[in-house]
């Protein structure tokens, strides 16, 4: 069983937790470039704040560090968002696509400068109808509160020789110390049987959607 563990965006998890009837029906990779954008051409030295999402922030932490080191850095909820901050102030600059250049009558001041130019991001499509068929399948579960509940449940994942491409934990809400875990898994002939063994391991087991990945 090989396994890759990468995070997702807090929020989203969360929301799919909360919600009902919300399903999965796609995945699509895409390569992602962060760019720093203004309402006018300053120097680099200039920039008194920066404002992004915290994702696209982190992604381009070097890239601040070593040439806007004295900028503040403000977090808001979308890249979207923070060229909309940033259009009627001065000496400040946002981390957005190229997209908000025209819609917010933005400029360039420096092109693709996240730290890992190899960097994508996972979408999902999602849809109130879930699709029948797919070649990966996420859901999300709970373990019985007892020494060894998740070991179990991963070696159900193992027996069925079903490949895991991530794992992640969020706390529950419910209890200090609880935790509901997002699986991404490559489907195969005994998903069926895992799903079986599974609810009965599991305190908690949601199907988020079995779908299409598309890289």
């Amino acid at each position: 069983m090989r396994t890759q563990f990468r995070g997702g965006v807090t929020e989203t998890i969360d929301s799919l937790i909360e919600s009902d009837n919300i399903y999965v029906n796609q995945e699509i990779d895409l390569k992602i470039n962060q760019n720093l954008l203004a309402n006018k051409k300053y120097e680099l030295n200039e920039i008194k704040e920066i404002y992004s999402h915290p994702q696209a922030i982190a992604q381009c932490r070097k890239y601040i560090e070593k040439n806007v080191v004295n900028a503040q850095i403000n977090q808001v909820s979308s890249t979207a968002l923070a060229a909309k901050e940033i259009v009627a102030k001065d000496f400040c600059a946002c981390i957005a696509n190229k997209s908000c250049i025209d819609e917010y009558g933005l400029v360039m001041m420096a092109e693709n400068i996240q730290d890992n130019h190899l960097n994508q991001t996972r979408f999902w499509i999602l849809s109130k109808n879930p699709k029948k068929e797919g070649n990966k399948m996420s859901l999300l579960f709970s373990t019985k509160h007892e020494p060894g509940a998740l070991y179990h449940v991963l070696g159900i994942f193992d027996k069925n020789k079903i490949n895991l491409t991530k794992l992640e934990s969020r706390p529950a809400k419910t209890e200090l110390g609880e935790y509901i875990f997002l699986v991404d898994l490559e489907m195969n002939e005994n998903i069926d049987n895992a799903l079986q063994s599974l609810g009965s391991q599991c305190d908690y087991l949601k199907i988020l959607g079995r779908y299409w990945s598309r890289s």
